[in-house]
Order: structure tokens, then C-alpha cells, then sequence
């Protein structure tokens, strides 16, 4: 089946990306044939223009928009079906990239969606099972609350979390993709990193875990020092947890071991609280770190 094209530019850097790229429009190229395929949601910052060509046809829940309607902003996100009955190509412009502050592609399957995120104000940012899409961009000087990025394939997205409000954060098979910066200052109901090596430090964050992935540090996901891992076991026990949910850290060495007596009381009240079985082998005692064979059965008591 033939692909869904997004036509979205390249960004040069956060302090002039929406003065570069974010006045340009925001157009996605539609193939001929294409047939609506998988979830695609979208939100602005201020009612914006559609503009279509070719036989393209678009539709929000039971609305059929023409070119030169005007698309209100929704509460949360509009949800689009795009088809494109004709034998030759077509395009659907939605304002300018600066306008988009939402932006959803789930599940596309075999349809191919290209384009770059750079230059659009983004809050919200979920890229999951996108199949041969290619979406590329950075998100550095977003102002993100939540940033999904799940199977990515192909696609690459770059930039720096530093300073973002976040409230989920879940990086899972990126690929090539890679994203830097500080865990901190965020109120996270969730945080789930797999396989995203060493590119994030962590600071403090108020934790308030209401979501069933929990927190866990999967694969080669590592901090660089037993201060971040002391850091986080704290802010997670006193933290709030909604339910027992997953605390998992995977990978660790010596070096990043965080002292058992540091952290032992944390220990006993984050196991009180969460679903917590696993931890760097590195981290027990007989491999060279500090924490006994049964931390797991440790409660506080000596």
C-alpha cells in the first residue's frame, strides 16, 4: 500500500527553530490510492486553516472538512481520517508548524509517514509502532509534558529533556534515535527506559506513579553514578505509588553501586510499596558491590 507523506523541514537548533521552520506549513503529502490505516491525532495552539489538494479527503469524527475550513482547537486532540481516493497525489496543509502542539502517529503499519517535528511547539508527543514511517526532528526547547517514543524503526529523533515538565516518559527500542539530558525537577507518573544506554542523567523528581509500567531502567539503560541511583531509590520510596508496580533497574556496575547502607531504609519502604525483584548483579556483595544476596527480604530490621 502506498505511504502517507508529511512534509515537515529540518531544524538548525532550539533558539531558532520556530523562527526558521515553525512559519512554515505544515504539510503532509498524500499518495494516490491511500487509504486511511492506523491512529492519527493532532492538536493547535489557535483554530488553523486545512488546505487540500487532489482528491484528498479528511474527516474529524462526523465532520467532513473542505479546503479553507477552519479547524477549531479540540479539548485534547483531534483524531483524523485522511484518505486520498484519486489517481494522483494530493496534499493537506494544517496551518504552520508552530501551531502544532499535539502530535500522535500509532500503529501505521505499512503506511509511510516522512517528515521532521522540529519547529512545531509540541506538548505532547507519542511516536509508537510506526512501521516504515521515518519521522525525524529535535525536541530540544519543547516544552513536552509527555514524550512516548516506542519501536521507532527507522526514525530518528534527537535533543535534549533538560527543563521539561515531564509527567511521562517512556523511551523504549528508539533505534538510532537519541535523547539527552536531565531527569529532573519533573512530576513523573511513570518512567520507562530500555536500551537507551548512558545518554540521561538523573537529578531528583517528585514521583507519583498512577501508571502500571512503573519505573524501570531496562536493557543498557545506565546513570553514571551510585549518588543518581541513591537518588532515585529516594525519591521513589517517598514517593506516591497508586499501586505495586514494577521498579526494575537492569544494568549497573560496581562503580554505580549505590552504598547499601545509604540506601538500605529506602529499600525497605520503596519494596512496601512497589513490585521490586531485580537489580544489577554488580550491585550484590559477592560481585563486588555492597548490597547482600537477600536486600530482597531486608524490612528494616536488623
Amino acid at each position: 500500500m502506498s505511504g502517507l507523506g508529511l512534509g515537515l523541514g529540518l531544524g538548525l537548533g532550539a533558539n531558532r527553530i520556530v523562527d526558521r521552520y515553525g512559519n512554515m506549513p505544515a504539510t503532509f503529502s498524500i499518495p494516490a490510492g491511500f487509504a486511511n490505516s492506523g491512529t492519527k491525532r493532532i492538536n493547535f495552539s489557535e483554530p488553523v486553516t486545512v488546505t487540500m489538494t487532489g482528491n484528498v479527503t479528511l474527516s474529524i469524527g462526523s465532520t467532513e472538512y473542505h479546503s479553507g475550513d477552519t479547524i477549531p482547537v479540540a479539548t485534547t486532540y483531534h483524531t483524523l481520517t485522511i484518505n486520498n481516493p484519486g489517481a494522483a497525489a494530493g496534499t493537506i496543509t494544517f496551518g504552520k508548524r508552530k501551531q502544532i502542539t499535539y502530535l500522535l502517529l500509532n500503529n501505521l503499519g505499512s503506511s509511510v509517514i516522512t517528515g521532521d517535528i522540529t519547529g512545531m511547539k509540541l506538548t505532547y508527543l507519542d511516536l509508537d509502532g510506526i512501521g516504515s514511517s521515518v519521522i525525524t526532528g529535535k525536541i530540544t526547547g519543547m516544552k513536552l509534558i509527555t514524550l512516548y517514543l516506542r519501536n521507532l524503526g527507522s526514525s530518528i529523533i534527537t535533543g535534549d529533556i533538560t527543563g521539561m515538565k515531564l509527567t511521562y516518559l517512556l523511551l523504549y527500542s528508539i533505534g538510532s534515535s537519541v535523547i539527552r539530558g536531565n531527569i529532573t525537577g519533573m512530576e513523573l507518573t511513570y518512567l520507562l527506559l530500555n536500551n537507551i544506554g548512558s545518554s540521561l542523567t538523573y537529578g531528583t523528581n517528585l514521583l507519583n506513579i498512577t501508571d502500571s509500567w512503573g519505573i524501570r531502567l531496562l536493557g543498557n539503560t545506565v546513570f553514571a553514578t551510585a549518588a543518581e541511583y541513591a537518588q532515585l531509590i529516594h525519591d521513589a520510596a517517598t514517593g506516591t505509588w497508586s499501586g505495586a508496580y514494577p521498579f526494575r533497574i537492569d544494568a549497573g556496575t560496581n562503580d554505580n553501586c549505590p552504598d547499601w547502607d545509604t540506601v538500605k531504609a529506602d529499600v525497605a519502604v520503596l519494596r512496601g510499596k512497589a513490585a521490586w525483584t531485580i537489580i544489577p548483579s554488580a550491585w550484590l556483595y559477592d560481585n563486588g558491590g555492597s548490597w547482600p544476596a537477600d536486600w530482597d527480604e531486608y524490612t528494616g530490621e536488623e
